[in-house]
């Protein structure tokens, strides 16, 4: 052992023993680091400590499509999302039930998958649409709305990527008796099992993962450390990705600490590209290499194992700091794409609130960017470094926004996020009723059709602008409907979210997401059979249980199962109210 090297072995000991005992002891269960190998030791004329070179790699795993669950055994739906803030929310906020995990999706496009869609029908019924064309059947066939990407998946019929199926369910608008309806509800699941009734197994829809599956990995062969490379000749960069396809960038740099340069970007992935080394000595030297599919970076990349030593060579030889000028790594890399966006809005967070995972370290801010339903995207604002949830207060009701985000840093920018969609939370128009409705002279004849705008008042055909629904087992439809042919008034009041319907001496009062009503004061359950039935806004217009409201303002109802119709009957004497029936 030479001078030079005891001289460096004594400062390394000073400085541990100038540490306190806690920094000691972290330092003594740091894993094992290979040392780096000095090819000339007689070159160090100052005592130096080396730091340890850490290599940097990133993968692509598959993440989770978490599933929570609202009301009753036979009444609930489900809710998917795949970003976890949104559904902490909905399971801490919103009080729903977290129903655990239904799969695992890729977060972002990979050369084999299908965009996968969430779709929406009456604002519960979730339904998964693999590809454009599904997603288009089921707007125009079954009037579901875009809620945006969920994530990637794959056919079924490639056998070659993915590890499991999901498997779906289905659950329709069953009518058990008169007016007792379990609600539509897709359940979805990597595993099949039995539910049992009304659920109907509908079979495998496309391959997905069972976990957090590596998707994607790229690794740097050569140089990947230990090499002595010659200045000005040229080498093949080497590299092996997991799955073929996508696009390569290559980046180097001789000295961390001076910064980093590009060795070329946007290249074919085809495992190998020729590199003319500087000749500029150095024993500090990396390589990294970087995937990218459609323009989109997600962090999957691989540096060299350790440090590789260039020699100068027989040209002429640079300052390789001066002449290439290299500028710092987080600087020259563009940010890995935000994944995961997720747009709600409703009752309680009436201006969208966005939900976006950050899978980047390197970003100066956030770009979001949004449309109306059919126009272009521009750009709303900037969000700062490290956030992953915005609300957009410059929304306007009854608009259907799209929404997507980019990461920035400085000049460059990663790509965008998938797309999420949603549509303004509105406050019921209930005073669109009849402010002074005339009372029948005689008997009164309605007639609904579920899921259905047109219906009838004593044979005369009209069309509401929301059509009755099943929910939380129970018939829901917009009350003024109802209400205006037997000359009942119906108001709102915004501030109690309230809806007080009048009928010569009887008064009911129900209110949004409250299971108890009053009738002429008197607390009164709207189902004490089930507690998850309770007024409910939906395309904005208040949604009433029907055989409540009808029954409680003394009409008779009748179910026909052919062709679900209910018929409401009104006698046409309201001032004298029927006893009220059992509920």
């Amino acid at each position: 052992m030479n001078k030079k090297t005891n001289r460096l072995l004594i400062v390394v000991l000073v400085i541990l023993l100038c540490l306190p005992a806690q920094a000691v002891f972290a330092l003594t269960v740091i894993q094992p680091i290979e040392p780096i190998e000095i090819t000339n030791p007689d070159l160090i004329t100052d005592p130096i400590l080396i730091t340890p070179y850490q290599s940097g790699h990133g993968t692509i795993k598959a993440v989770p499509i978490y599933r929570s669950y609202r009301g009753g055994e036979r009444y609930g739906v489900h809710y998917y999302t795949m970003n976890q803030s949104n559904h902490d929310q909905l399971v801490n906020v919103y009080g729903l039930s977290d129903d655990g995990i239904a799969g695992y999706l890729s977060p972002v496009p990979l050369p084999y998958t299908t965009a996968l869609w969430h779709m929406q029908k009456s604002g519960t019924d979730s339904y998964f649409a693999f590809g454009q064309a599904d997603r288009e059947y089921v707007i125009g066939t079954y009037n579901f709305v875009d809620c945006g990407i969920l994530g990637y998946a794959v056919p079924l019929s490639d056998t070659s990527h993915g590890n499991a199926q999901m498997h779906s369910w289905y659950k329709g608008d069953v009518q058990v008796s008169e007016f007792d309806v379990w609600n539509a509800d897709h359940y979805y699941h990597q595993q099949v099992y039995y539910i049992g009734s009304p659920y109907t197994y509908e079979g495998p829809r496309f391959r997905i993962w069972s976990g957090e599956n590596v998707l994607q990995e790229i690794n740097v062969t050569y140089p990947n450390g230990g090499e002595i490379l010659t200045g000005g000749t040229t080498v093949d960069v080497k590299w092996k990705t997991l799955i073929p396809g996508g696009k390569i960038s290559l980046y180097y740099t001789l000295n961390p600490s001076d910064g980093w340069a590009k060795i070329a970007d946007n290249l074919e992935n085809t495992g190998s590209y020729s590199w003319t080394v500087p000749n500029s000595a150095t024993s500090k030297a990396i390589v990294e290499a970087r995937w990218t599919y459609n323009g989109i970076d997600a962090n999957c990349y691989d540096q060299s194992d350790k440090y590789v030593t260039v020699k100068a060579g027989t040209t002429s030889i640079i300052n390789w700091k001066l002449t290439v000028k290299p500028i710092a790594w987080t600087a020259l890399m563009a940010p890995a794409a935000p994944t995961a966006l997720a747009a709600g809005s409703d009752s309680i967070q009436v201006q969208p609130m966005l939900f976006w995972s950050d899978n980047s370290s390197n970003e100066t801010a956030f770009v979001i960017e949004r449309k109306a339903e059919g126009g272009s995207y521009a750009q709303l604002t900037q969000a700062n470094p490290g956030q992953t949830s915005f609300v957009d207060t410059r929304a306007l009701k009854g608009i259907r926004y799209y929404y997507r985000v980019k990461a920035i840093n400085g000049q460059v920018s990663s790509g965008y996020s998938n797309e999420a969609a949603v549509a303004v939370y509105e406050e019921p128009l209930l005073l669109q009723a009849d402010p002074d409705p005339v009372a029948p002279s005689g008997a009164v004849m309605m007639q609904f059709v579920l899921n259905n705008s047109t219906y009838l008042v004593n044979g005369e055909t009209r069309t509401m602008d929301v059509s009755p629904v099943s929910l939380n087992g129970r018939t829901m439809m917009p009350v003024r409907f109802v209400a205006d042919p037997l000359g009942a008034i119906t108001k709102w009041d915004p501030d109690d979210k309230k809806v007080t319907v009048t009928m010569g001496s009887k008064v009911l009062e129900l209110w949004i997401g409250n299971p108890v009503a009053k009738i002429n004061g008197v607390n009164t359950p709207i189902d004490p059979s089930n507690a998850n039935v309770m007024p409910i806004i939906i395309s904005s217009r208040t949604m009433l249980p029907m055989r409540f409201v009808t029954e409680a303002l003394g009409c008779t109802v009748e179910w026909i199962p052919e062709g679900s119709i209910i018929k409401v009957h009104f006698e046409g004497n309201y001032l004298d109210p029927q006893p009220e029936p059992p509920m």
